[in-house]
């Protein structure tokens, strides 16, 4: 391509008689002619074809392998530079060819393209199967009354119609009747200022009466030597597809949103709402409103804390969170309790820009977990923590010898004579016995202490954060005297229980519930060998 590139710097003869040893070189190539943007157009009259096929498309690009793109695009920029380009490339149907750039401009207004194969019929084959591709754009040119003077080829093949058929037809009929208020009024912008331009998006008829979605840019140039309007239209019907596709996914994630028996809340990185469902306000007892706070009012102060530990967790950090709050709706006396689920939602950086709550009504299962909860730590009977329970908060409270905290204390009951009463006025009595027990041993329980019912007639009271022996010895004695106090169990007649009492303390380190609780229950037996229902008192 020496010759080609050479001749650029001989103007616009040399270029001509390079196109033509081109086409004398290579007869059965194909051609095409290309404006300055690449675009195919008509190949102008003043071209002596020598009986070359004109090859239709859009432009060259549309003809070779993706991989071949780059080097079509090379030569293209050398010849609009030194007038002439040449790229060797793989045409789409996988044959070997060249493609020749000429600039011809000044002799005949366009560039020439030539694709040259060794052979023919390689050509023919290879752009045989290739779908035709539309142009994507094109240009009319309309009187002061939009009557349309002029559409050039683009137009046509875009839109389906000839040449003759367009020509004279007035474009508000081309327009669709539903876009035709919006054509106007842009129409009568552009008018209403020499050398305006407008835009609008439009459906445009078609030559076979379908409609398809363009953007008509109207330039007023009625005050120049054209005396027209040049209207240039692009075709954006993938575009209006996508936007169509996209909102009916946004309609059918607005329905099913709707449809959730879950209230959802989604919110921007600022905290404002931008959608919620039906199902949101009723679970949170407000309407609409356009913040996250006065959205989630309701949530009652003490548990503020988490669900703001939460909502910054996931608006900031972009980690998801799960939390149950409760919430004091308006007008309501009982406590809701509801489970929120927040999820992040980011942009491409992964960047937190907002959020989606997920909030249900789970005041029902609370509540039925929490009886469930009880059942599973208490003894029916007596209210009092059971066996496992009860050792578990011993072995908390033993915990905390490791951070210097005070001793802890053990104090191990046993009523006794509890078998008789059974057996004389029966298990309801026995009942009721062990019931009163629980209840004396309570009131002179500190606030910090827990009660539990080992079986039978056996109980535990654990004392945590008891300095001392001494201290223990003080607070076992209280026990004892409140459980000495007398109570009607049967027949109305004033009944004193007794009791064997043992009390260990320690306030070592590792020592297990095991062992204290075993230290207790040898003072207990202690206590009940005495026979005086006076409490025994050990430290480990």
């Amino acid at each position: 391509m020496e010759g080609v590139g050479g001749a650029a710097e001989h103007g616009g003869k040399a270029r001509d008689a390079s196109l033509h040893a081109l086409l004398v070189q290579h007869p059965n190539a194909l051609v095409a002619a290309a404006d300055a943007h690449g675009l195919f157009v008509e190949v102008p009259a003043s071209v002596e074809l020598l009986g070359h096929r004109v090859v239709e498309a859009r432009s060259a690009l549309d003809l070779v392998e993706p991989a071949c793109r780059a080097a079509v695009m090379e030569a293209w920029e050398k010849a609009l530079e030194l007038g002439g380009g040449i790229a060797p490339v793989t045409l789409i149907g996988g044959a070997e060819a060249s493609f020749y750039f000429i600039d011809v401009r000044p002799s005949h207004g366009v560039l020439m393209v030539i694709l040259a194969a060794d052979e023919h019929i390689e050509l023919v084959a290879a752009l045989a199967g290739r779908e035709p591709v539309m142009p994507k754009s094109g240009r009319t040119d309309k009187d002061e009354l939009a009557i349309i003077r002029f559409a050039d080829d683009r137009a046509l093949r875009m839109l389906g119609f000839t040449l003759d058929e367009i020509v004279g037809c007035r474009s508000l009929d081309l327009i669709h009747p539903d876009d035709q208020f919006k054509a106007i009024d842009a129409w009568m912008e552009m008018l209403s200022t020499p050398g305006a331009v407008t835009r609008l998006r439009a459906r445009h008829k078609r030559g076979d009466g379908s409609w398809l979605w363009v953007e008509l840019t109207n330039n007023n140039l009625l005050a120049g030597p054209e005396h027209s309007v040049v209207t240039e239209m692009i075709d954006i019907a993938d575009e209006m597809s996508a936007l169509e596709a996209v909102r009916q996914r946004e309609q059918l994630l607005l329905r099913l949103a709707d449809a959730l028996p879950s209230g959802v809340l989604h919110i921007d990185r600022d905290r404002n709402v931008v959608y919620g469902n039906s199902q949101l306000h009723r679970v949170v007892g407000i309407g609409p409103v356009a913040t996250l706070a006065d959205q989630l009012a309701a949530v009652i102060p003490e548990d503020r804390f988490v669900l703001e530990s939460s909502l910054v967790s996931v608006l900031v950090d972009g980690l998801d969170a799960d939390l149950e709050v409760r919430l004091a709706l308006p007008g309501e006396t009982k406590i809701r309790y509801c489970s929120i689920a927040i999820r992040s939602l980011t942009d491409a950086d992964d960047a937190p820009v907002g959020a989606v709550l997920c909030i249900d009504d789970v005041t029902e299962a609370s509540v039925l977990r929490a009886e469930l909860e009880i059942r599973a730590t208490t003894d029916d009977l007596t209210g009092c923590l059971n066996r496992a329970a009860v050792l578990r908060e011993l072995d908390a409270a033993l915990a905390h010898h490791a951070d210097h905290s005070p001793g802890t204390a053990v104090v191990f009951l046993d009523l006794d004579g509890f078998k008789e009463v059974n057996d004389t006025f029966g298990h309801t009595t026995g009942d009721r016995l062990l019931v009163s027990a629980a209840d004396q041993l309570r009131s002179a329980m500190r606030s910090i202490d827990f009660i539990g019912r080992l079986g039978g007639d056996e109980f535990v009271v654990v004392l945590p954060a008891v300095r001392s022996i001494e201290e223990a010895t003080r607070i076992g004695m209280r026990l004892t005297d409140a459980l000495a106090q007398p109570v009607e169990i049967v027949g109305g007649l004033p009944t004193r229980i007794r009791s064997s009492i043992g009390v260990a303390w320690t306030d070592i380190v590792g020592v297990t519930s095991e062992t204290l609780t075993a230290a207790a229950d040898r003072a207990m037996y202690e206590s009940k060998r005495a026979g005086t229902a006076e409490p025994v008192f050990v430290s480990l």
